[in-house]
């Protein structure tokens, strides 16, 4: 069975063949389709069952199922793909409109008690655009838990406003070098709360610190209340940093399509606002500029969209595009060089600094520390 794509009328998907299925959620995805999708390019009819099967996996594992379903809206694609993937996909964005929306109420609510210790917190990642008005619809973007910065000198004071609250805090153990301060949690709650002192994790603090991103953050009222998302070029940095840096996603061969779609949303309306010189700079001063470089290139290939004005990526994001490209079609050898790379750059990081080697030599005398690392290994986790 075959099936023409947008944009790619000689591509035929084989049974179960993932790099197929990939590319059209990505196709559907894309703020720019390279095609026109349509009836008579798209006909779900030829498709067998197990290509949609794969389609919805990923949807589901890369946490897009609602912005595919508002994409199917957007580009009319009602009775073309399958009623069933269509009904599941409107379901999640229906479900996740109505988080997000005691999501926002909730960040209101804890602004509003910030500010009356004369606190505004700054709010990061999927809470920044929420909070920002980033997506089109609320719903789109599915977030795990809520990530607001504050000075680290009025750390205390916000713990005790939390207490206060009815905020308990998450009973983690906790890790030297962590960027967050706690994790807190209240049973009317929509998800965690994690408080952050740093932006990034160690050892990249020095790509932005905390201090840089609170000064430079633009502060927006609403109803008297004040709350601060990071400024346009900084949001940037922090959307690569987190999917590349704290996350490792050009290493262990991401496509990231959660932070790729974030990306392409800074790009279509802040555009004009990015300091690219500045971005640059940055990621070149701690030896990271191939996380940037596999980031542009990736929302090109992707999604469709140009990050910045001649853009010329360099040899070496291409191939690891390349290869993230060929993993992606190729789960198990996937899971198998993400398990292999995860152990050596968790030793890594562990060796580089003297508290943290301390505690790795505390824990090898701990067969349970063994058994449970041996566990996440094969489990893939």
């Amino acid at each position: 069975m075959t099936f023409d794509a947008p944009g790619h009328p000689t591509l035929s998907f084989r049974l179960g063949h993932r790099t197929h299925a990939f590319r059209l959620v990505c196709e559907y995805l894309s703020i720019s389709p390279r095609g026109d999708i349509n009836a008579e390019t798209v006909k779900a009819a030829t498709l067998p069952q197990s290509f949609w099967i794969e389609f919805v996996r990923i949807a589901t594992d890369s946490l897009m199922g609602p912005a595919l379903a508002l994409r199917f809206e957007q580009l009319g694609l009602s009775g073309i793909v399958p009623a069933l993937v269509e009904r599941h996909c409107h379901a999640v964005l229906r479900l996740n409109r109505s988080r997000n929306a005691q999501l926002r109420a909730e960040a209101i609510e804890l602004a509003s008690e910030l500010n009356r210790i004369d606190v505004v917190p700054l709010f990061l990642k999927g809470g920044s655009g929420l909070l920002s008005g980033l997506y089109d619809d609320p719903g789109v973007r599915i977030m795990g838990d809520l990530d607001m910065l504050v000075p680290v000198d009025r750390a205390r004071d916000c713990e005790r406003l939390f207490s206060e609250l009815g905020y308990s805090r998450a009973s983690f153990i906790p890790r030297p070098r962590d960027k967050t301060i706690g994790t807190f949690l209240r049973m009317s709650s929509a998800a965690p709360i994690d408080l952050h002192h740093e932006v990034l994790a160690y050892p990249n603090q020095r790509l932005l610190s905390a201090h840089e991103t609170i000064e430079n953050s633009v502060v927006h009222r609403l109803n008297g209340v004040a709350f601060a998302v990071p400024s346009p070029t900084h949001q940037v940095v922090l959307n690569i940093g987190h999917a590349h840096l704290n996350d490792h996603g050009y290493r262990y061969g991401h496509l990231p399509l959660r932070s790729l779609q974030d990306f392409a949303l800074l790009l279509q309306k802040l555009r004009g606002s990015i300091d690219w010189q500045q971005i640059d700079e940055r990621f070149a001063a701690i030896g990271k500029w191939k996380a940037a470089d596999y980031h542009c290139l990736a929302v090109g290939e992707v999604l469709n969209v140009q990050a910045r004005p001649d853009y010329a990526p360099s040899l070496a994001a291409r191939l690891l595009v390349k290869r993230a490209r060929f993993l992606t079609g190729h789960p198990t050898l996937h899971s198998i060089w993400y398990r292999l790379v995860r152990v050596a750059l968790l030793l890594r990081r562990e060796l580089s600094d003297e508290e943290l080697r301390s505690r790795l030599l505390r824990n090898m005398r701990d067969p349970a520390w063994w058994l449970r690392h041996l566990t996440i290994f094969w489990e893939g986790r």
